[in-house]
C-alpha cells in the first residue's frame, strides 16, 4: 500500500516544479524587453470620391482635413464634406480606427429669380429644396418653384419662385383665407377648391387678374323655372230672350273661368331671389262666356190710382226732384223748357240720354200724376232721375225714390235696355 501511494505524490511535485520555472523564466524575459511587443499607431483606410475621381490612401492621422491634403485636394467654402453620407467637420478628429468612405459634395451656383428679383449663390445641398432651406428662403405650399424643390443639385442650376399671396374668398356661408401663387381669380379659387358652376359668377370676373386687395367675392347662382296659373275671366253676353219680361234678365249660360298659365324663371343669388322673368305665357284652358238674356216680352198692366187706372208696359224705380220757373236759374226765371213747352206741372224732365228715347212720351207718378217727359237736365250721376215741373204757384219739393209708369201706347223707339 505505502509503494502505491508515492507514486502520485512525485508527479504533482514535478508539475508544480516546472511551473515555478517557467513563471521566472517569463518574468526574466520582461525585464530585458522585447522589440516585437511594442505598441504601435493604428493606420486608417481613407476612399474620397470628388466627382468623378476616387482617392484610396492610408493615414495614422485620425483627422479629415490630413486625409484631404494627402490626396491634394481642398475644399471651397460652400463645398461639403460627406462621411458615410453625412456631414462631417475635416477638423474634428475621428474616434476609432478603421475603414472610412468620404465625398466631397462641391457647391454649384444657383441663379435664382424671386418674382421680380434675381438672386445668386453657391449650395452644395442635396437639392435644391434644401439649398433654399439654408438660404433661409422660405416655401410656401402655394408657392411655384421651377425646378420642383426635389431636384438634384447636380450642376449649376437656373430657378424661377413665383411667391404666393394671401387672399380671401367670400362666399354666402363664410369666407377663407388662403395663399395661392395663381395669376388669374378663376385659377386662385380652383387652387382653393371652389369650382365655378352653371351660371355663378365672382367679382372681379374669373378671367381678371388677381385684385390688389386679395378680395373675391364668390357668387353661387342658381335658375329655376316655376309654372303659375291664374284665373282668366270670362266675359258676359247679353242676348235678346224674347221668353223674358222686359227689365228683367236669365241667365241662360253660366260662365266659367279660364286659366292662364304663365312659365317664369326665377333667379338666386346665394339662396336670395333677385329677378323673375316670364318665358311664355299661353292660356291652357278657354273661357267659357256667361250669356245672359234680356226681356223683349212687353206685357200690358194696369193699375188703380187716385186719379184713375192707368195702363202701363214698363215701370221703373227713379229718384225725383222738382222744380219751377224761378228755380231753374238763380238770377231770372224761365217759363220754358229746353224743348219750348211752357214749364207747368204734367211737364217732366229726364236726363238728355234718356230724353233720346222717351221725350215725348206719357208717365205716371205716384203722389204726381200724369207727366210728359218734354225737359231735359243734368240729373243726379249715379242713380235713374225725374225732375218733376210745376209753376211758381203749384210747386212742390221733391227729393225722394219713386216708382215712374211709361204710359201706353208702347212707343216704337225704347230702350230695350236700361242704362
Amino acid at each position: 500500500m505505502k509503494k502505491h501511494l508515492i507514486r502520485p505524490v512525485g508527479l504533482v511535485l514535478t508539475v508544480l516544479a516546472l511551473l515555478i520555472l517557467g513563471l521566472i523564466s517569463g518574468r526574466a524575459a520582461s525585464a530585458q524587453g522585447n522589440p516585437a511587443d511594442t505598441p504601435t499607431p493604428e493606420t486608417v483606410q481613407v476612399t474620397i470620391i470628388d466627382g468623378d475621381n476616387t482617392y484610396t490612401l492610408a493615414s495614422e492621422s485620425r483627422l479629415p482635413a490630413d486625409y484631404l491634403d494627402q490626396a491634394g485636394l481642398s475644399l471651397q467654402p460652400e463645398d461639403r464634406l460627406l462621411l458615410h453620407g453625412q456631414p462631417v467637420d475635416p477638423e474634428r478628429e475621428l474616434k476609432d480606427a478603421g475603414f472610412y468612405h468620404f465625398q466631397i459634395r462641391r457647391a454649384v451656383k444657383i441663379e435664382l429669380a424671386i418674382d421680380s428679383e434675381e438672386i445668386v449663390f453657391y449650395s452644395s445641398a442635396p437639392t435644391l429644396g434644401h439649398a433654399l432651406h439654408e438660404m433661409d428662403i422660405p416655401l410656401f405650399a402655394a408657392d411655384r418653384l421651377d425646378p420642383p424643390a426635389s431636384t438634384p443639385l447636380d450642376g449649376p442650376i437656373e430657378a424661377a419662385l413665383q411667391r404666393s399671396r394671401v387672399i380671401t374668398i367670400r362666399y354666402a356661408d363664410g369666407e377663407k383665407t388662403v395663399r395661392t401663387s395663381a395669376s388669374t381669380v378663376g385659377d386662385a379659387l380652383a387652387e382653393a377648391g371652389f369650382s365655378l358652376q352653371g351660371m355663378d359668377y365672382t367679382e372681379p370676373s374669373a378671367q381678371s387678374l388677381l385684385p390688389e386687395d386679395g378680395q373675391i367675392r364668390l357668387v353661387r347662382v342658381q335658375e329655376k323655372i316655376v309654372i303659375e296659373q291664374e284665373p282668366l275671366p270670362y266675359e258676359t253676353e247679353l242676348q235678346p230672350a224674347p221668353e223674358v219680361e222686359l227689365d228683367k234678365r236669365e241667365v241662360l249660360q253660366e260662365g266659367e273661368l279660364g286659366i292662364i298659365a304663365r312659365r317664369i324663371r326665377v333667379r338666386y343669388e346665394d339662396g336670395k331671389e333677385v329677378i323673375q322673368s316670364v318665358e311664355a305665357e299661353w292660356v291652357a284652358k278657354e273661357p267659357r262666356k256667361r250669356v245672359v238674356g234680356y226681356g223683349t216680352k212687353i206685357v200690358i198692366r194696369t193699375l188703380d190710382t187716385p186719379d184713375g187706372p192707368i195702363e202701363y208696359w214698363r215701370a221703373v224705380p227713379m229718384y225725383a226732384t222738382s222744380y219751377s220757373p224761378c228755380r231753374i236759374f238763380k238770377d231770372r226765371c224761365d217759363d220754358y223748357t229746353a224743348l219750348g213747352h211752357t214749364l207747368k206741372k204734367g211737364v217732366v224732365a229726364m236726363t238728355n240720354f234718356w230724353c233720346r228715347y222717351t221725350c215725348g212720351d206719357r208717365v205716371y207718378v205716384p203722389g204726381y200724376g200724369v207727366g210728359i217727359v218734354a225737359d231735359t237736365g243734368g240729373g243726379i250721376p249715379g242713380r235713374y232721375w225725374i225732375d218733376l215741373g210745376y209753376s211758381e204757384e203749384d210747386y212742390v219739393s221733391w227729393h225722394q225714390w219713386v216708382t215712374v209708369y211709361f204710359l201706353t201706347p208702347v212707343p216704337s223707339n225704347f230702350m230695350w235696355i236700361l242704362p
